[in-house]
């Protein structure tokens, strides 16, 4: 088959890929809410009240599957027969492209997982520090480093001991360069929301319970972990991430998330159990399950934030969404 562009597609048949017909009903309900209301999106955009990224993936999953965004058109040299393929719009916030995107996503991390027992770890942060990440999202980043920082201190207890009593100036990425360490893996990704939708950034991390020795050139188990070691290194690091980014410039400010926050900042690592200042690893997350465990953290790297079976209702007068 040849592919044709779109200027030798007769008119009519544009019309029937033109979202300017859509037809408000419940097989695309998100889009069609958005249609809705795209007058409104684009006065908070000109205002300055939403970032430029919100209109632009809200257009574009509504354009998905349009003329808008281009298309091929696929015809036999033989008998004359004939097809458009509209193009998608590949937004990560499109209920299609995105899911799509989630799926290969998930796909992809599975492919180069250890076949081992994993643990599934939560990070996440007070209520005090939100706000500081929202005004700035590209700190954002800052999570990953502390997360990866916590867990390579944890898994070399007895050389983060040693510098300590040496007093050795700390680095953006703690062991980095040196070379006696033991290596550790580790698949992260951020979550901006809660369940309520709010702000609320948190890292998800799956961490094969195995680890490199440089020294020893051998790979062995690593499954201890101490919760409360945990925490508050996470806590440490964080803190002295944000002061070296520029944030916490106020000593009372550093103060107030110690006293605060005793035992560090509330990191999650348990199956069952809600006592978090337990050492038996018997009762943590270590799940065999990797292909769930990728699934459910690494979903909403690239899936809008609702379902949309989860939509019963929407109001056009009263602009409420059931």
């Amino acid at each position: 088959m040849d592919t044709i562009y779109h200027s030798n597609i007769p008119i009519e048949t544009l019309s029937l890929l033109d979202c300017d017909v859509r037809n408000f009903n419940f097989i695309h309900p998100i889009k069609n809410i958005f249609f809705d209301n795209i007058d409104y999106i684009r006065k908070l955009d000109a205002s300055g009240k939403a970032r430029p990224c919100i209109l632009d993936n809200a257009e574009r999953s509504l354009l998905c599957h349009t003329c808008y965004l281009g298309f091929d058109q696929f015809e036999c040299p033989n008998c004359d027969n004939w097809n458009v393929v509209p193009h998608s719009c590949h937004s990560r916030f499109c209920n299609a492209c995105g899911v799509k995107y989630a799926k290969q996503l998930v796909a992809k991390a599975i492919s180069f997982c250890l076949d081992c027992p994993h643990r599934h770890i939560v990070f996440t942060i007070p209520k005090e520090l939100r706000n500081w990440f929202r005004q700035d999202r590209t700190q954002l980043n800052l999570l990953f480093v502390a997360a990866r920082n916590t867990i390579s201190i944890l898994t070399n207890k007895s050389l983060a001991d040693k510098l300590k009593k040496k007093k050795l100036s700390d680095t953006h990425y703690i062991f980095k360069d040196i070379s006696v360490r033991n290596e550790f893996s580790m698949i992260a990704t951020i979550h901006t929301f809660g369940r309520d939708l709010k702000w609320n950034p948190h890292i998800h991390c799956l961490i094969p319970e195995l680890i490199y020795s440089f020294k020893k050139d051998k790979i062995k188990t690593f499954h201890h972990f101490n919760f409360t070691k945990l925490r508050k290194t996470f806590q440490f690091e964080l803190i002295r991430l944000i002061q070296e980014a520029g944030g916490l410039k106020k000593p009372e400010e550093k103060n107030r998330l110690y006293k605060n926050h005793p035992k560090g900042f509330y990191v999650y690592a348990k199956f069952k159990s809600d006592d978090n200042d337990s050492n038996n690893a018997s009762s943590n997350k270590n799940s065999k399950d990797i292909q769930g465990c990728v699934n459910y953290f690494i979903r909403y790297a690239g899936r809008p934030a609702m379902a949309e079976n989860r939509i019963t209702e929407y109001n056009k007068e009263s602009k409420t969404v059931s």
